[in-house]
């Protein structure tokens, strides 16, 4: 007898994002670290994940996870308008900020998955909910796949799901980001950010953009840019994913269409709702920052 699944949901914004001056923009808080376990340091170059964390360690935690170009410090606004509620954390995925990176040049699903395993052990966090956008919403599926009695809930934004093959298309994008980020991280973050985003967004937020891209380490990229290039396609395991899941989809999403993503997704997924917002690109959580975090704190009162 085939399992009884939750209906679908679609939603639109009703009004179109505000243009706003976001400056002065809000502090960030400290870069922090955690010491890799013994058991787990083989697997990579050194001992060390740095993140960033914002309110009470007590409150319900929120795990942030970056898109591909982007780190800890792309999720300004939610450390300053969530931390009130929760316990906001960001991490860098290896060979980000100051994370330490993969042993392995082309790190696969698994190897994702327990490196963010790996990471919330070390902050002895049992269960939690993942927001990841991009590269990011990929590792939160890879790790609600492999550790679904972990997950609590799942927020995912500019969603990817890979893919089976890719596209010559694809490959080229992301190789072209891989000659970038060799030539530094002014030469990776100066390509502008004109196509992440939507028309309404302020040149100060592209200007933060840019500067939080500038960071970027050859070592965190080109694994990122290898772990998005391989056969991983999440639909293929959406049944795994029992927990609440909500997508936030720009309408405007250039980097991760949604009929190459989203659309192959939700359909497999038990519990899943989509929202989709008019004016909006890839990059939800900056863009309309203040819709989004309403979202979350909405969506952490689903059971």
């Amino acid at each position: 007898m085939s399992e009884k699944t939750t209906p679908i949901t679609r939603q639109k914004r009703a009004q179109a994002p505000r243009v706003a001056s976001e400056l002065p923009l809000p502090p960030l808080p400290a870069t922090q670290f955690l010491r890799i376990a013994e058991a787990s340091k083989s697997r990579y170059l050194g001992d060390r994940f740095s993140f960033m964390q914002a309110g009470n360690w007590d409150a319900p935690p929120i795990v942030f996870l970056h898109g591909i170009g982007a780190n800890s410090t792309y999720f300004r606004f939610q450390f300053a308008q969530l931390s009130e509620q929760f316990n906001v954390i960001a991490w860098n995925a290896p060979g980000y900020w100051l994370s330490d990176a993969f042993v392995s040049s082309h790190p696969n699903e698994h190897d994702y998955a327990n490196a963010l395993g790996d990471f919330l052990h070390a902050l002895d966090l049992k269960q939690v909910t993942l927001c990841g956008n991009s590269f990011g919403s990929v590792v939160a599926q890879a790790y609600a796949i492999d550790y679904p009695e972990h997950v609590l809930r799942l927020m995912l934004t500019g969603t990817g799901v890979g893919q089976h093959a890719v596209s010559p298309q694809r490959r080229q994008s992301f190789e072209a980001r891989a000659q970038r980020i060799l030539q530094g991280g002014y030469q990776y973050a100066d390509a502008g950010v004109d196509a992440l985003v939507g028309p309404h967004t302020s040149q100060g937020l592209k200007d933060m953009l840019i500067e939080l891209s500038r960071a970027n380490q050859p070592a965190g990229l080109l694994r990122a840019v290898s772990f998005r290039l391989s056969s991983f396609f999440t639909p293929d395991h959406a049944h795994l994913m029992r927990m609440p899941v909500w997508m936030v989809q720009g309408e405007l999403d250039q980097i991760n269409p949604r009929s190459e993503n989203v659309d192959l997704l939700l359909p497999k997924l038990p519990h899943a709702k989509l929202f989709e917002w008019p004016g909006i690109g890839h990059l939800p959580e900056v863009e309309d920052h203040q819709a989004f975090n309403r979202l979350v704190s909405e969506f952490m009162k689903e059971a």
